[in-house]
């Protein structure tokens, strides 16, 4: 391979990222070698599903309607993580060099198997298992998550609207709830808590119009993810999940903190604790390890895997903070994936062309 290839970070997807937009996202071309890898990890996930009595990936892939049983955490998760595997695998090596991996939330998941640091079978494993944690435990599904942006319409760092999450959590607190931010996630703070700390929170927060969309925004159907609210859901995780095949990566991969797993310096047990304990419990930092990425690797290319565009915006405004190559808006950075796109989002054609053969 010719060094001329270009060197790109890949960034993997959360759980809001598979819409009735993508519903067919798994029938995309995809190599015979890596076609068969793929289908043949989902048929033994299908296997398992179809034992719990859930339905198969392709079915709900290919379904009429993304119905609201289908985006149940037992449903969704392992969907997501096929498609985000089908976009990894489908990346044309020969003119594109991965030098390292991020996820956000979920998506540290489907990082774990971009880096090397577990088999895509594993990996279903996980997925599917920490997915269906609010199906299959007592408490079912603990808690909630509620989005607010602490950017401007420019994409760039408010002061006032960061000072407003803030004040929101303190009176939460004030009142004898438990909340606290989830995640860090570009331009946007997800905020954590039960039902009345989520409701003092939404009530604390000045309404706001972004685009077409209303903040604060409840995410239904979501737990209090990356919050000690999940203990129960950690304490089975590390139960179920302990004896997979946990290893060094092969990439760089760039965790919830910043952190950095390197492929001759990870220890696999530390790993797997990070992941089934850690960053459950505690606020995923994705701002953090974008900007980690950027500074150490300095990809030509990040590229933002499938399924779904959820991730372009917040990789944006990371790189607007950081003043990426001049990036200094959201004008400037419109201008520059106009000319010259650094970002490629698998979700469009026009910039998947860039990093995908044929």
């Amino acid at each position: 391979m010719s060094d001329s290839r270009q060197r790109a970070l890949v960034v993997c997807p959360g759980r809001r990222s598979y819409t009735s937009a993508e519903q067919g996202y798994l029938r995309r071309p995809l190599a015979d070698t890596s076609r068969t890898q793929l289908d043949e990890a989902i048929a033994a996930v299908d296997e398992q599903r179809a034992t719990a009595g859930l339905p198969a990936l392709g079915e709900i892939d290919g379904a009429d309607r993304l119905s609201a049983a289908h985006q149940a955490g037992e449903n969704i998760s392992s969907l997501i993580l096929a498609c985000t595997a089908l976009d990894f695998l489908s990346i044309d090596t020969s003119r594109v060099e991965v030098v390292a991996a991020a996820g956000n939330s979920m998506g540290w998941y489907s990082a774990l198997f971009c880096g090397g640091a577990l088999s895509l079978e594993d990996t279903f494993t996980l997925v599917q298992t920490m997915g269906s944690m609010a199906r299959d435990t007592p408490e079912g599904l603990i808690g909630g998550q509620l989005l607010y942006p602490t950017v401007g319409e420019d994409w760039r760092h408010d002061p006032t609207r960061e000072a407003a999450v803030a004040s929101a959590l303190q009176t939460a607190a004030a009142g004898g709830h438990r909340a606290g931010c989830s995640i860090h996630f570009g331009g946007f703070a997800v905020v954590w808590g039960d039902e009345a700390a989520l409701a003092t929170a939404e009530a604390a927060l000045p309404v706001l119009q972004m685009g077409s969309r209303s903040y604060p925004l409840r995410l239904r159907g979501h737990a209090a993810f990356h919050s000690p609210l999940l203990q129960p859901y950690s304490d089975r995780g590390v139960a179920q999940l302990s004896d997979i095949g946990w290893h060094q990566p092969a990439l760089p991969m760039i965790d919830g903190r910043g952190h950095q797993w390197r492929p001759l310096s990870t220890d696999p047990a530390a790993l797997r604790d990070y992941t089934l304990r850690t960053q459950v419990l505690e606020t995923y930092d994705f701002t953090a390890s974008i900007r980690v990425a950027m500074r150490e690797y300095a990809p030509d290319l990040v590229l933002c895997l499938g399924p779904g565009d959820s991730l372009g915006a917040a990789v944006a405004q990371v790189l607007i903070a950081e003043g990426w190559q001049g990036i200094a808006d959201r004008d400037t950075f419109t201008a520059r994936q106009a000319g010259s796109p650094l970002l490629v989002s698998f979700a469009r054609p026009e910039q998947r062309a860039l990093a995908v053969a044929g």
